[in-house]
């Protein structure tokens, strides 16, 4: 039964990447099914399972070492494999991240320049409706006292308040 190399789940493709990477430079891969279990956040049986399938299947092989330990390693199946080099793979993730917050930032900072001078053209237009506003006020402060000024010419003249008030609605 023999599967083509893009069959294979991309939990198994995972381990046997992940044997590929601990097996480079010579080194023996002696992890226990729980380890693998814990990497690959599976049940140790499911772990065990997935192993003999891959060495069944001819993608790994076992031996058992002086000390009787279990040693896997590739058997030199191909497989599609899902990253080329782990050991640039945090390189790789932490680059994306660094690219998002540099584009987030570079588009937040736009937002706040633009919030920027929405503020400064709101102070703006406060600061002359607040002139407005004084210049309005000291305008009906001098009518008022032409008002009380004419009105005192007219009591002066012998005009009562209610002449004064008939006149003013006529």
């Amino acid at each position: 039964m023999s599967k083509s190399k893009s069959d294979l789940s991309l939990t198994k493709r995972v381990l046997l990447d992940f044997v590929k990477f601990k097996t480079q430079n010579g080194h023996q891969f002696f992890a226990s099914n729980e380890y693998i279990a814990k990497g690959l956040d599976l049940t140790e049986n499911t772990a065990k399972t997935f192993v003999n399938d891959l060495i069944r299947e001819g993608y790994l092989y076992k031996e058992i070492d002086k000390r009787g330990m279990r040693i896997l390693s590739l058997t030199g199946k191909e497989y599609k494999p899902l990253f080329e080099d782990l050991r640039n793979f945090d390189k790789k993730v932490l680059k994306e991240d660094r690219d998002n917050f540099q584009r987030d930032n570079k588009y937040l900072n736009q937002q706040l320049e633009q919030e920027t001078a929405y503020k400064e053209q709101l102070l703006n237009e406060n600061t002359d409706l607040v002139l407005s506003n004084a210049e309005l006020t000291h305008r009906v402060q001098e009518l008022e006292k032409r008002v009380t000024a004419l009105e005192n010419i007219f009591y002066k003249n012998g005009m009562t308040k209610e002449q004064l008030e008939d006149l003013l609605n006529k």
